[in-house]
């Protein structure tokens, strides 16, 4: 008997989702199967929109902010696997990061920021930590998937955590997992506490019937959105002046709303419960279901739009959050978190991340093609990819097999923040050219056509989804599905600032280094305290920093763009300098207050800012306008678009992306981690779901 013949796959695209697709397909044994494996990657670097790289004085330069959830499971197990394979204990010994808990670190505490009477106000969480760990290995009864009443259970333990929060006058013991305030709030008045608890009671009520064998949910539900309806006319004038109780109110309030919105809409257990769900927005769904109105400005809920880049203001039901999304993301992140509810990394996501996977990848016999740019894919007449355009930008020197885009910081393998001209054929003036935009004009080495049944059997196609509007316009006019897909899912440009500041955090003003801060004065509206990067980067001793802040938000720069380019990327640059600095001066102070001296803002204590030039030529803004660095997001009426990763509508081509039906369906890593273990599994023949976990509805 013959032998069945190996295929070629191709990954277009070594973003997360690629590589993850990249990952799987090549676990060992993978050569019965598979003649090659081969990610095609533009520029010099892996990671698409989590690509970190090393600048001046060994920084770290990140496309944005990244900080892994606690229940990621997926992208933990996969990191988990990886550093143990890596195994740099052996390896590599002298490396600064050796395995995973190294590597991530856990961290406990959020911030928001609260806007109550034209005053910011900081409103301070603390989450319990957990004995579990992310990504620990899938088996019967591990983490199991909260039902109905598991969910309301949950919900009204953090009422009660929250209530039992407010110490008695004098107490000023914060006993609580989520404090209002830095600063022990005063005693409830007996009104409002009385309130409070008339919804806890009517939940704890809810859960009882929840707990019958056979309980009718529409009467629980009907019966809960009373006692909030009441609860909100009694309340509505007496927390409006206490912007502690009014917090707890519109907590309260906005849990057992989505409570009763999950009963009566049955979000989860009908099977088109979250779909019906994502049709509509959150905020509108929530209002709905019983929620005040005037939590729209409630910090929790802009905190979560900020959380996945949506709007809500006036443009809410344009560029808002579905309702399905949006409750499933937030019982995630409040209910299975894992060790802590944030995790940070302890370099950049390139050192992190991307240079183990391409040191394992390549171990594996995975072919890395840098410098490869995706042009077109075009469709046969059979239902199958027939051909790939690519672009090579650059040559290798004779005799070098595949570059190696790796160098070391302090030890640890990092990659470069520019092409390493000592492996290429090239004239050097490559270095400043643009080699990751699709706007690069730099003249190719070489165009290079892939044939089906010669250069590859298989494609996986990675690239995001503005990019792929691009390349497989052929593609969408042969399968009306992905036309629609490609047309109909919305992103946003984003706009990311770092700083590295000579002062340590206390110093200036704020005693919990480490914390991430979110729905502040936007556009720059989330905040994460880095001082964790300190050791990594490679500063002068000098002038090293003594904390480091990342921020970043969504921006308005449409797509397509409205003007030519560079005039399109000049004007979106200077608008992010301009606001960045107007940020800085004007709000950043009340995070760091001693930014502020009696001349007005310190701006000698930015690093490396010679007094001279523009304050922030000397720290680090990106904008990200780019087809390939754009946020894809999740407005209502758009989940319904989303392909799975076999629906491409070709045989031979699977998705891969957090833009697709993934089962998170909200742009963040654990969703291209999903999207790239089902692209792998739908090219195996496996079930979408085959050593996945954690999945929801879709």
């Amino acid at each position: 008997m013959t032998p069945p013949q190996r295929r070629k796959v191709v990954v277009l695209g070594g973003g997360m989702a690629g590589v993850t697709a990249a990952w799987r397909l090549s676990e060992p044994g993978w050569e019965r199967e598979f003649e090659s494996i081969t990610i095609y990657q533009r520029g010099f670097r892996l990671g698409g929109k989590g690509a970190s790289s090393r600048g001046e004085h060994g920084r770290v330069e990140e496309h944005g902010l990244h900080v892994w959830l606690g229940y990621y499971d997926n992208a933990f197990r996969l990191l988990r696997e990886c550093y143990a394979e890596l195994d740099r204990a052996t390896n590599d010994p002298a490396a600064p990061i050796l395995t995973w808990r190294d590597a991530m670190l856990p961290a406990h505490e959020v911030g928001l920021e609260d806007r109550f009477s034209d005053d910011w106000r900081h409103w301070i969480g603390s989450f319990a930590r957990n004995d579990l760990d992310p990504g620990d290995p899938i088996g019967p009864g591990r983490h199991p998937a909260p039902d109905i009443a598991d969910l309301t259970r949950r919900g009204i333990q953090l009422i009660l955590d929250f209530v039992s929060s407010l110490p008695t006058v004098g107490d000023g013991v914060e006993r609580m997992a989520l404090t209002p305030t830095a600063v022990a709030p005063p005693r409830v008045d007996p009104l409002v506490e009385g309130a409070y608890l008339a919804v806890v009671a009517s939940l704890l009520e809810a859960l009882v019937h929840l707990e019958a064998p056979e309980p009718d949910l529409d009467a629980v539900a009907a019966a809960l959105g009373g006692t909030v309806s009441g609860a909100r006319e009694q309340l509505r004038t007496a927390v409006s002046t206490n912007p502690s109780q009014r917090r707890m109110w519109h907590l309260i309030s906005f849990l057992a709303a989505t409570t009763r919105g999950i009963l009566a809409d049955r979000t989860f257990s009908d099977p088109d419960g979250f779909a019906r769900a994502n049709e509509e927005e959150f905020l509108d769904w929530a209002v709905r279901h019983g929620a005040d109105p005037g939590g729209a400005e409630f910090a929790f809920m802009r905190g979560l739009y900020d959380l996945v880049f949506a709007h809500d203001g006036e443009r809410r039901s344009e560029l808002g959050v579905g309702a399905g999304t949006a409750i499933a993301v937030t019982v995630k992140m409040f209910f299975e978190y894992r060790g802590a509810i944030f995790w940070k990394m302890a370099a950049g996501m390139g050192d992190i991340v991307f240079a183990p996977l391409h040191q394992v990848l390549v171990a594996r016999g995975v072919r890395i093609e840098y410098f490869h740019r995706v042009d077109e894919l075009l469709p046969g007449t059979d239902g199958n990819v027939e051909t790939i355009a690519l672009g090579r930008q650059v040559a290798l020197k004779d005799g070098l097999e595949q570059y190696d885009p790796l160098v070391r910081v302090r030890g640890l393998p990092c990659f470069a923040d520019r092409p390493l001209l000592d492996q290429l054929d090239v004239d050097p003036a490559v270095e400043n050219e643009p080699l990751e935009s699709v706007w690069c004009t730099w003249l190719d080495a070489e165009k290079r056509l892939l044939r089906r049944g010669v250069d590859f059997d298989v494609a996986v196609l990675a690239v995001p989804v503005d990019m792929a509007r691009i390349v497989a316009p052929a593609l969408a006019a042969q399968a009306p599905a992905f036309d629609r897909m490609l047309t109909t899912l919305r992103t946003t440009a984003t706009v990311a600032l770092q700083l590295w500041l000579r002062e340590d955090e206390p110093t200036l003003g704020w005693g919990r280094p480490g914390m991430t801060v979110s729905a502040f004065e936007r556009p720059l509206s989330t905040w994460a305290s880095m001082p964790q990067l300190i050791p990594v980067e490679d500063w002068p001793a000098e002038i090293e920093p003594g904390s480091i802040a990342y921020f970043c938000g969504a921006i308005d720069a449409p797509w397509p763009p409205d003007r030519p380019w560079p005039a399109y990327l000049e004007h979106h640059l200077a608008e992010a300098y301009r606001t960045a600095e107007t940020f800085v001066e004007d709000h950043l102070p009340h995070l760091l207050p001693g930014l502020r001296g009696p001349d007005g803002f310190r701006w000698d204590l930015l690093c490396g800012w010679d007094g001279v030039s523009k304050p922030l030529s000397s720290q680090f803004v990106r904008i990200n306008v780019d087809p390939s660095d754009r946020y894809v997001m999740c407005v209502p009426g758009s989940d319904g678009y989303r392909l799975r990763a076999d629906e491409s509508g070709f045989e031979n081509l699977f998705l891969a992306g957090d833009w697709t039906d993934n089962g998170i369906n909200a742009g963040c890593i654990e969703a291209a981690v999903l999207s790239g273990l089902q692209s792998a599994n739908a090219v195996l023949g496996r079930h979408r779901t085959h050593r996945i976990t954690g999945m929801l509805p879709s």
